[in-house]
C-alpha cells in the first residue's frame, strides 16, 4: 500500500469536517447557549460564524510567512499536524471540562463570539494546525489553494446553519445518539488520518518508507 505523498481534495475536505465542521460544536454551543433567549443565540451564531471564518482566514494569510519566519521545515509541520490531530482525538476520547452555560443575556455579545465561540469551540487548534500544514503544501499549487479556501467556506457555513437552527435540531428525535455513533466514528478515522500524517512527515525526511 502507497502512503499519499500530496493531500487531495477528499483529504483536504475530510479533515477539514473534522476540524472545522459542524459536529463538534453541537454540545459545546447547545450548552453554552442553554440558559440565553432565542434572539441573543442567533445574534451569537452570526458573529461566532464571521469571527471564525476571519480567524481561518488570516490562518491560511499568514500562515507560510510564520512558517518562514521560523525556518520551519514542510516535514516537521507535517508531523506536527499529525500529533496535533491526534492529541485532538484523545482530547475528545478524555474530554476536558466543557463551556458553562450562560446565566442569562450579556452585553458583551462580541467577546462571546470572539472567545470561547469563535475559538476555541468553532476553529480549534488542530483545526489552525490542519489550515498551516495545508497552506505550506499548496504553494505553487492554484487549484489546491481554492480547495483549502472553499473548504474553509463550506465548513464556516455549515457551522452557522447549525448554531443559527440550534433548538430546531435539538428536537430531532435519536439525533444525539445518531451523532454520539457518528463521532466515535469520526474520532477513529481522526486517528488514522493522524498517524498516515505523521508517516507522510517521516517518509519525507528519510526515516521510514511504507509499501
Amino acid at each position: 500500500m502507497q502512503l499519499l505523498n500530496e493531500f487531495d481534495d477528499s483529504f483536504i475536505f475530510t479533515i477539514a469536517f473534522l476540524t472545522l465542521g459542524p459536529i463538534k460544536i453541537i454540545g459545546p454551543f447547545a450548552k453554552m447557549t442553554a440558559n440565553i433567549d432565542p434572539k441573543f443565540k442567533k445574534q451569537l451564531a452570526i458573529y461566532g460564524a464571521i469571527f471564525a471564518t476571519i480567524i481561518c482566514l488570516l490562518v491560511a494569510l499568514l500562515g507560510k510567512g510564520l512558517v518562514e519566519k521560523y525556518h520551519l521545515i514542510p516535514q516537521a509541520i507535517t508531523i506536527a499536524g499529525g500529533l496535533v490531530l491526534l492529541i485532538s482525538a484523545l482530547r475528545i476520547i478524555f474530554p476536558p471540562l466543557q463551556a458553562e452555560p450562560i446565566s442569562k443575556p450579556s452585553p458583551k455579545l462580541l467577546n462571546l463570539a470572539i472567545s470561547p465561540l469563535a475559538s476555541p469551540i468553532i476553529v480549534t487548534p488542530m483545526g489552525i494546525a490542519a489550515i498551516l500544514v495545508f497552506v505550506l503544501f499548496a504553494q505553487g499549487q492554484p487549484a489546491m489553494i481554492a480547495t483549502i479556501y472553499k473548504a474553509i467556506f463550506i465548513m464556516m457555513f455549515l457551522d452557522f446553519l447549525v448554531m443559527f437552527f440550534i433548538e430546531k435540531i435539538l428536537k430531532i428525535p435519536g439525533l444525539m445518539a445518531i451523532l454520539q455513533i457518528l463521532g466515535s466514528i469520526l474520532v477513529f478515522i481522526q486517528v488514522a488520518l493522524a498517524v498516515q500524517t505523521i508517516l507522510l512527515g517521516l517518509v519525507n525526511v528519510g526515516i521510514g518508507v511504507v509499501k
